[in-house]
């Protein structure tokens, strides 16, 4: 066979099999036509409706006035009470990091019970704050504690109350001379410790800080003192039952 008839061959077997792919392309199913989603009967009624028309009309222009609204009286809101907030802000900031919360938790802590106790003979032992002319009251699920120190009168008041969920909360407040001068509101865990969550009035005037805060010291000196003789509980009898 020649060079000529091979070319001939290679050539109509090309053909052939180009052939037989385009009659297979041929047969093959032609792509899926996508389908529209039909409009549903309400979309379908709206269209078509002019009543229908007018309250999905009335509907976008409610929801843009009520929007409007909010955002105005938000506005209005901001303008009127931020320097009010402001200072709120700063004043909590003021007690948190002074510990007056702490200050007032713990005074009332210690002396929630006084005004029962001063008719004992030994109340003085009890009394380590040296608090005269205590007294006590119970209003409206509020307990108060009214003493005198100095020349000044003082009250402090503790109220305790559940939340919607069932946690228990409590509120404490501090009177100058019969003006409330710092509030607090707390959580209560277990049914007896006192976390304040918040400040509730402060007023920057009056004496009643640094009275706070000098009740806060003497408190934490009587507990350091209570905490060292646990540590030597007993001590005195040490000689007499070590000897060398």
């Amino acid at each position: 066979m020649n060079s000529e008839a091979l070319v001939l061959i290679v050539l109509a077997a090309c053909v052939a099999y180009w052939y037989v792919r385009r009659a297979r392309s041929d047969r093959s199913p032609p792509p899926p036509v996508p389908q529209s989603i039909p409009a549903s009967p309400a979309q379908t009624l709206g269209e078509t409706d002019p009543f229908l028309q007018q309250v999905a009309s009335e509907n976008v222009r409610t929801d843009a006035a009520v929007t409007a609204a909010l955002q105005l009286h938000e506005h209005e809101l901001e303008e009127r009470f931020a320097d009010d907030l402001k200072l709120k802000e700063r004043l909590s900031q003021l007690a948190r990091v002074n510990e007056l919360d702490k200050a007032l938790i713990a005074l009332w802590e210690n002396i929630q019970h006084y005004p029962a106790w001063s008719s004992r003979d030994d109340f003085d032992k009890w009394n380590k704050l040296h608090l005269t002319e205590i007294t006590g009251s119970s209003e409206k699920g509020a307990k108060s504690v009214e003493f005198m120190h100095g020349t000044q009168h003082f009250k402090v008041t503790g109220r305790s109350w559940s939340g919607m969920e069932g946690d228990s909360h409590a509120d404490f407040s501090f009177f100058e001379d019969g003006d409330e001068v710092f509030a607090i509101g707390c959580l209560v865990d277990y049914g007896e410790y006192y976390r304040c969550d918040g400040i509730s009035a402060f007023k920057k005037r009056g004496n009643w800080a640094k009275v706070l805060l000098e009740y806060y010291g003497r408190i934490q000196i009587e507990r350091n003192k209570s905490s060292a003789e646990i540590k030597y509980f007993r001590a005195d009898e040490v000689k007499a039952r070590f000897e060398e």
